[in-house]
């Protein structure tokens, strides 16, 4: 009775053994996809910024002043209606990560396809240095989730989420300049 007791145990044993072996076993990693960024630069280093539609011919502009605020650039420009702007304009031009990048040799017939030349948006922006950096967003992906985008001149095309775009249409479309009482 002894031995067959002990038998019992030491296959009870053997099972749960195994059954922790399994089950305590780390699951595969499973790649990531590196994230790219079509541009990087801090927020705080944008000096000018400007946003042109041009299939519908409008456009704004920004600039950043001495107090650290951002004002139309126009003659006496008024300064932006923080409560619309917030401080994640900035941060949304400083570079977007991209869904992923389609191709690093663009041709004229893909600059076609995906709607670069002739842009939806153009985005133009000054760095304190003095540096341009020119942006170029085409049309969106066929299931409307993301838009071609590219630095002008450069041959890579990355796809960046339609929200970002939304946001940045929307400053053109209706943009945020103060309420009169404000001013």
């Amino acid at each position: 009775m002894k031995l067959r007791t002990i038998l019992i145990m030491v296959g009870a044993l053997i099972v749960l053994g195994v059954a922790f072996y399994f089950s305590s076993r780390p699951e595969p990693v499973t790649p990531v996809e590196p994230q790219y960024f079509v541009w990087n630069v801090e927020m705080d280093e944008l000096q000018t910024m400007s946003i042109r539609l041009p299939r519908l011919d409008m456009g704004e502009a920004w600039v950043k002043h001495e107090d650290n605020y951002w004002y139309f650039d126009i003659p006496d420009g008024p300064k932006v209606d923080m409560k619309r702007w917030g401080g994640g304009i900035p941060l949304l031009l400083s570079g977007p990560g991209a869904n992923r990048r389609l191709t690093d040799t663009v041709t004229d017939e893909q600059l076609e396809i995906y709607g670069l030349s002739d842009p939806t948006m153009l985005i133009d922006l000054t760095l304190e240095n003095g540096q341009p950096i020119n942006i170029e967003v085409g049309d969106s992906t066929p299931d409307g989730q993301t838009y071609y985008i590219r630095l002008e001149n450069q041959q890579n095309i990355y796809t960046v989420d339609y929200t970002w775009f939304q946001v940045l249409s929307r400053l053109v479309i209706d943009p945020p300049y103060p309420k009169p009482e404000e001013e």
